[in-house]
């Protein structure tokens, strides 16, 4: 990168620098992540890395800037597994409201709250409406990188879902030094099999229309894998890296055309 390039890490600058960008840009990208089990392969951290490589690749292409990434979520349903790291969802959308009544009170007046764990997508919701019902005049907006990363992307399992081929190739792409594709598994159990297919698959039964929450992992696969991480490739992630960059870069696009204090879409 050139010494003229965008630097979109908030954490990064000094005070005074930081203020200075308000001239520049008035959005803020708060990517949030998770620590939790993705099986014998992946690391703890994936959710985390793979949100923040999306958000400052983005923010960089838009000159917008990115907050620390909160790396943890709502991850109870992996607690069986060592190392996962939960927080209640209340938890986290108080979070999530006091760094963004951070941020308005500095000037900033667009807020992107940028999910990367599907455990995360409740609470989330709930700070953004809160942080709209306190301030009226900006720009909360809420989106969730599982609603683009696959954008194009068919997994040869045809199962998206958890620490499965799409993460594991993702993660390839973005820190292929914290992967372990010798450990990698496929595992896809009677159990997860007719949870995954009657919920969470596109065209299930029950898809969109009923939801009991999402049950513990270690109901469903020993590994932690639901899917086949064995098929991931680095060349694959790339590809999905790419679409989630421009996707992103779609969703700030339209977060800047926002006026602040005029009343949302309806």
């Amino acid at each position: 990168m050139n010494a003229g390039a965008w630097q979109p890490r908030l954490a990064d600058m000094t005070s005074p620098g930081l203020r200075s960008r308000l001239s520049d840009t008035d959005l803020v990208i708060i990517p949030v992540g998770a620590t939790e089990q993705h099986g014998p392969h992946l690391p703890l951290c994936t959710d985390s890395i793979n949100i923040e490589s999306v958000a400052e690749d983005a923010a960089r292409a838009e000159r917008v800037l990115v907050a620390p990434t909160l790396t943890y979520g709502v991850s109870d349903n992996h607690l069986a597994f060592c190392g996962t790291i939960a927080v209640r969802p209340q938890t986290l959308a108080a979070v999530l409201v006091d760094i963004g009544e951070s941020l308005l009170g500095h000037g900033f007046s667009r807020l992107l709250l940028l999910n990367g764990h599907s455990g995360n997508y409740e609470a989330m919701a709930l700070a953004a409406h809160e942080l709209r019902r306190l301030h009226g005049d900006a720009v909360i907006g809420l989106t969730d990188l599982a609603s683009f990363v696959y954008d194009g992307y068919e997994p040869t399992s045809r199962i998206i879902y958890h620490a499965d081929e799409g993460e594991t190739a993702h993660t390839l792409a973005v820190a292929p030094q914290l992967v372990h594709m010798e450990l990698a598994v496929r595992e896809v159990t009677d159990p997860f099999s007719d949870y995954y297919n009657r919920y969470c698959a596109g065209d299930g039964e029950m898809t969109g229309r009923l939801s009991y929450g999402v049950p513990h992992t270690e109901t469903m696969t020993r590994s932690g894998v639901m899917g086949d991480a064995t098929e991931a490739t680095a060349e694959a992630g790339r590809r999905m890296h790419a679409v989630a960059v421009d996707g992103l870069c779609a969703i700030v696009r339209d977060v800047k055309s926002k006026q602040p204090g005029a009343a949302p879409p309806r």
